[in-house]
């Protein structure tokens, strides 16, 4: 990953001679229509601090050089004609301008919008705005470049001076073999961007991902020898000299990031994963994150290359297509590279087949990603702030409220609902199911008034709650149903919008291509065999039954040790998705404004029988989130149930104490 962040970098002076002082910073993504988006809420992020240093009227518009949005960016295209059109975007204020347009726009000394993309064959004309742009960037506007593996065959004349603000990346730098994006920042507008709460104010599922970024080095070398021989001897130090591969972490990546994995005692030279676990040096910790509910048999599994080879040659995605309708009863998919961009292809497909609808009910405490568009069923602020404007037409009701239903009805009366989006457990938001009486609202009032039903199941599919589909055990009928995670086999970065046949007839009906061009854009041939892979698998053993007998054995294990902790509330499982709701308010170290559930994750960390890796929600910090993977084994349910009593019984002395040495690690 530092290696793949160090040839970005690297790529940027290539290019671009005049920022030969300057070491561009990057953030990984999954495919550049990822990539873009983060660029564009970083361009937003910074003209909304502009507008507190009282700068000229920023404006929020985005404006991309050309006739059309590049392929897979968050179109919803338009769709039949006259007052029958559908709506062409999802993202207000972003819209395709002619050059001659810009330059009419910019003259006007009150209008500075957020940012201005072009790609980078546009930057070899001597044009007007080309002449005009670093005066925009003086005022403070923001110049995003989109640079292909085209791009860097040859580097660029050295009388080029255009100084790029933000370069996005695509999958044309792993030749379109996996999926692959990143946008590369000035460390002024990237420093803002990386601190505190917002170092992953951008990230999805996959990414970093292994896969991706090794392929990318294997790839550059034929794709761009010119910029590989440049580079080889940084990439090749970095392999050798520890210090380096940490201080480019920390200089190219997240230095934020790289204190946290300091103070969790991993900065060392020898972290490996491999099946259950984790280990650092002599140290080895049980993997109970696995990528927040992406662990189906934990990481690496050695057979996993020879699974895929032995699958047949053809017919992969008729039989993964059969069998996805034999589980979801849903006949038809599209593929993504992350639960976001799964989210996403939900949203554009529902809006477009429910037009002249508008409007999209979202649930309090649900999450769906941090993407522009996926944001939409993002329900929290702080993920929103400083990016709008968002998508607008978006109604939040509180499904654990006594008037839930009433709120339903309600906004189902007042506007053109569209789709209802929702998650059957919140993930994010505290490990809490959807209580019975609202889903069979939402399935009647759906019914009812022909609206789609988008039922997110990243984190509760793929057996992670039992049965393959939490769906299966309510009374929905989803026109859309969502799965991530697991989809990955912690291997490949890849997700699934499954969808019914009505659907699939009214796009027909509408003439639309969406499916089509997101098969093209994100049709992985390994993606679609990792998943057919694991269904395949699956087969074999009652994986539903065993997730559930360790689910059971997890209610046990943690209701007698925990039950009469004062400092634990409710505890919530679901399989093995599981929440720990700690009552933490009054507690010595919260009164010195340490965070103390996390000082109890690291306390886990250190435990001495059996040290375990464990995360929080991020809406609810104070609630522990626990995801083992499926093939967790009775043995290891019974030693990591221990491991957190016994951390959670941690006095809060000696709590301040694995702070304090965390800390001291932090910043050597």
């Amino acid at each position: 990953m530092v290696q793949t962040c160090t040839v970005l970098a690297a790529a940027v002076g290539w290019k671009f001679p005049a920022t030969a002082d300057e070491r561009y910073p990057s953030f990984l993504a999954n495919s550049g229509a990822e990539a873009l988006s983060g660029a564009l809420k970083l361009a937003r992020f910074h003209q909304q601090r502009l507008l507190q240093r009282n700068a000229a009227l920023p404006d929020s518009s985005v404006l991309f050089i050309g006739d059309e949005l590049p392929c897979g960016f968050a179109e919803l295209e338009t769709v039949g004609n006259g007052t029958d059109s559908g709506p062409a975007g999802l993202i207000p204020h972003v819209r395709c301008c002619g050059e001659r347009q810009v330059l009419q726009q910019l003259e006007d000394p009150g209008f500075l919008p957020a940012a201005i993309v072009l790609s980078a064959a546009e930057l070899c004309t001597d044009s007007p705005l080309m002449q005009l742009l670093p005066l925009y960037q003086q005022r403070g506007g923001v110049v995003i470049v989109r640079l292909s593996a085209e791009d860097l065959i040859l580097n660029a004349d050295d009388t080029q001076r255009l100084v790029p603000d933000i370069l996005v990346f695509d999958d044309t730098l792993t030749a379109r073999q996996v999926p692959f994006g990143a946008f590369t920042a000035r460390r002024a507008l990237y420093g803002s961007w990386m601190t505190g709460q917002l170092s992953t104010f951008h990230s999805t599922t996959f990414q970093p991902n292994t896969v991706s970024t090794r392929h990318l080095l294997r790839c550059l070398p034929n794709l761009a020898p010119g910029l590989y021989v440049r580079v080889q001897p940084e990439l090749d130090l970095l392999l050798r000299d520890h210090q380096a591969l940490r201080r480019t972490f920390g200089e190219l990546f997240s230095p934020s990031l790289l204190r946290v994995i300091c103070a969790a005692g991993f900065a060392e030279h020898d972290v490996t994963v491999h099946g259950h676990y984790v280990s650092a040096g002599t140290r080895r910790l049980f993997d109970g994150i696995g990528g927040v509910a992406c662990s189906l048999r934990g990481h690496n599994p050695a057979a996993w290359p020879d699974e895929l080879r032995g699958l047949p040659q053809g017919g992969i995605r008729n039989e993964l297509g059969r069998r996805l309708l034999a589980l979801t009863g849903l006949p038809r998919y599209v593929p993504a590279v992350s639960g976001a961009g799964a989210i996403e292809a939900a949203l554009r497909m529902a809006l477009t087949v429910q037009f002249p609808r508008t409007h999209v009910i979202i649930m309090r405490g649900g999450y769906a990603g941090k993407t522009l568009v996926a944001l939409t069923g993002t329900e929290r602020a702080k993920y929103r702030e400083r990016l709008g404007p968002l998508y607008p037409h978006r109604i939040c009701i509180d499904p654990f409220a006594a008037d839930a239903c009433d709120q339903l009805q309600q906004a189902v009366s007042r506007f053109p609902v569209a789709a209802i989006q929702l998650e059957l457990i919140q993930g994010v938001g505290g490990v809490r199911a959807i209580p019975a009486d609202v889903l069979q609202s939402v399935a009647t009032t759906a019914e009812t008034a022909g609206i789609s039903v988008i039922v997110d199941e990243i984190q509760t599919g793929m057996h992670r709650t039992g049965p393959f589909v939490r769906t299966s055990q309510t009374p929905l009928r989803p026109d859309f149903l969502v799965l991530g995670k697991g989809t990955s086999d912690m291997l490949f970065p890849f997700a699934l919008t499954v969808y019914s046949e009505r659907v699939h007839e009214r796009l027909q009906h509408l003439g639309s291509g969406l499916p089509d061009r997101l098969q093209e854009l994100y049709g992985y041939e390994t993606g679609y065999r990792a998943v057919l892979n694991t269904l395949r698998r699956w087969e074999q053993q009652p994986v539903q039954s065993q997730v559930e007998t360790a689910g059971a054995r997890y209610t046990r294990e943690l209701g007698r040790r925990l039950q009469l902790h004062p400092r634990v509330g409710e505890i919530r499982v679901f399989g093995l998705l599981i929440g720990i709701e700690l009552k933490l308010r009054g507690t010595l170290t919260a009164r010195l404004g340490l965070k103390p559930a996390q000082l109890y994750l690291l306390r886990m960390m250190q435990h001495r029988r059996f040290p375990l890796l464990m995360g929080y929600c991020q809406y609810e910090p104070h609630i522990l989130k626990f995801t083992p993977p499926l093939t967790v084994t009775e043995e290891e349910v019974t030693a990591s149930a221990a491991a957190i009593a016994d951390a959670l019984s941690t006095s809060q002395t000696r709590l301040l104490g694995c702070g304090l040495q965390s800390l001291l690690r932090s910043r050597r």
